[in-house]
């Protein structure tokens, strides 16, 4: 069995292993403690773990802390650097640096696009602070969320802008995260944008609407019987909060 212990520690005993096990049944038995203890370990040290400690966390070998990566990144758990198995994105955590930077408590960490910033308070239900950028301009944004809402931003209305269809979130979540899903200081800096790339279309949220739509992804993400909610429940839950439309649809 998996033992959680004190901290971030995680242990797989050998001894469970019997002689002869399938790989697919050891990725099976331990693919969710693997995939809480990289979002742990993230929160802990504001960084990805490498291979090799996951290997040593679980007693693994590489080829089978390797699968269960690939595991994991089939899931849409975890991201790798393409062509290695280092660890790029663990949503909402980036492990490179980023302009969605969140500071909670005494740790900072790299939000992987605007709305994982945000998503971050919703999935520890923590103050947190968000520096970031306008798209448009560069001018710095700074939003303070606690109990479930913004409670300060500088400028006063800033804009999460998500310029890709839901369908195609998937198709290179790199990609989408880290161009297409940003921040806006106002209504007027998104517009003036969209002039200058008149091919780009999207959608527009208010910090308000972004907290509502990162709840049923990020809400329970620590746990470590967390299960994506299925593209049915997604899209059900968004049209229940007025997000409706072909851009909606996964």
């Amino acid at each position: 069995m998996v033992e959680a212990r004190a901290g971030y520690e995680y242990k797989w005993s050998p001894k469970t292993r019997s002689a002869g096990l399938e790989r697919v049944k050891l990725s099976e038995t331990i693919a969710k403690p693997v995939r809480k203890f990289v979002f742990d370990y993230f929160l802990e040290n504001s960084r990805a773990p490498v291979l090799e400690e996951i290997m040593q966390s679980f007693h693994l070998a590489r080829s089978e802390a390797s699968d269960i990566l690939e595991e994991l990144e089939t899931a849409h758990h975890v991201i790798r650097l393409p062509g290695t198995q280092r660890i790029l994105l663990a949503n909402p955590f980036s492990a490179l640096d980023t302009p969605f930077a969140v500071k909670i408590g005494n740790k900072g960490y790299s939000g992987a696009c605007a709305w994982d910033a945000v998503a971050f308070h919703i999935m520890l239900g923590r103050e947190s602070l968000v520096n970031s950028f306008c798209h448009h301009c560069a001018e710095p944004i700074r939003i303070e969320f606690r109990n479930g809402r913004a409670v300060s931003t500088q400028p006063s209305d800033p804009l999460v802008f998500l310029s890709l269809p839901a369908a195609k979130w998937w198709e290179n979540i790199v990609l989408t995260c880290a161009n297409n899903m940003v921040f806006l200081s106002s209504r007027r800096h998104l517009d003036d944008w969209l002039k200058e790339n008149p091919v780009v279309r999207g959608e527009a949220l208010s910090l308000e609407q972004t907290l509502k739509i990162s709840v049923p992804i990020y809400k329970e993400k620590m746990k470590i019987d967390y299960a994506r909610p299925s593209k049915e429940q997604l899209t059900a839950y968004w049209d229940s909060i007025g997000l409706h439309g072909d851009f909606w649809k996964l």
